[in-house]
């Protein structure tokens, strides 16, 4: 897969070459505003979002590479996608057998009885696993759901979090656009006393995009335990009006002057199908 932009600052079209068959696309499709190539391990940390970005990339990847959709925690399984469950000394023979271009596949390691908020939930792998089934060649894309948020719109990691395997090659902090404006409290933000500590505010305080921005760019934030050679995109996600867009774009210009490790940032809503890709250099 070649990209290339179209424009000079904010890249709203991009060219593709699938399988040498050329077609002008939007930046409405995910896959392609986050540069994905031929093999990628893209990890997914923080809230309000992942579990949707991962299903969208995976639609989007359907029919052009077999892409493989998993977690190094515990998810809800994807109800679009065939679902392989086995143990980790199985699932890569499991995954070869299974895997095509034509349909997603989702791989846990085992079904959880009795989850709690949700139906049905499964467990995933370790980091090691999930390296080597991306070292192996037998999916093009691995998806990965690197921590949880309980449904917060905002979170800060704990001490065993994220689970990030060590090839991924782009790691999406994410965060939702609905948090502006908020308190900051358990409502809203998983673990909000680590927000604090890395924000340096009081807890109670207002969400701001400054606050945001600090978070996502912190070492014990959205960048914490990025692999040194990931490329690194933050998302602030369900920023579904103009109002909660420039927010959004306030808090990764924010996150931008705070560290250079960022390729782009985006701003999302996939209720209003819009996406906005971000240099740092804007």
């Amino acid at each position: 897969m070649i990209f290339t932009s179209q424009t000079g600052t904010l890249e709203t079209v991009l060219t593709i070459n699938l399988i040498g068959a050329s077609a002008q696309l939007s930046v409405m499709d995910l896959a392609h505003a986050i540069h994905l190539g031929d093999q990628e391990l893209v990890s997914f940390v923080g809230a309000g979002g992942k579990k949707t970005s991962m299903a969208r990339l995976a639609e989007q990847g359907q029919g052009t590479c077999r892409v493989g959709y998993t977690t190094t925690t515990h998810m809800p399984p994807p109800e679009a996608f065939t679902i392989v469950v086995d143990k980790p000394a199985e699932i890569s023979d499991r995954i070869e057998a299974t895997a095509t271009a034509a349909d997603p596949i989702a791989f846990a390691s085992k079904r959880i009885e009795n989850p709690a908020r949700v139906d049905a939930k499964v467990n995933g792998f370790d980091p090691g696993t999930i390296d080597s089934i991306y070292e192996s060649g037998r999916l093009d894309w691995i998806l990965v759901k690197a921590d949880g948020a309980r449904m917060r719109e905002f979170k800060a990691p704990g001490a065993g979090e994220p689970v990030v395997p060590s090839r991924t090659t782009l790691l999406v902090p994410v965060v939702s656009a609905k948090i502006f404006g908020t308190t900051l409290s358990e409502e809203a933000v998983h673990r909000p006393e680590r927000v604090a500590d890395i924000a340096e505010i009081q807890l109670g305080a207002e969400v701001t995009p400054e606050i945001v921005g600090a978070v996502i760019a912190d070492d014990l934030g959205g960048l914490k335990d990025a692999p040194s050679t990931a490329r690194v995109i933050p998302m602030i996600n369900k920023a579904d009006g103009p109002e909660s867009q420039e927010l959004a774009q306030g808090a990764l210009k924010s996150a931008f002057s705070r560290t250079n490790r960022f390729e782009a940032g985006l701003v999302t809503s996939f209720e209003a199908d819009f996406i906005e890709r971000i240099s740092p250099s804007n």
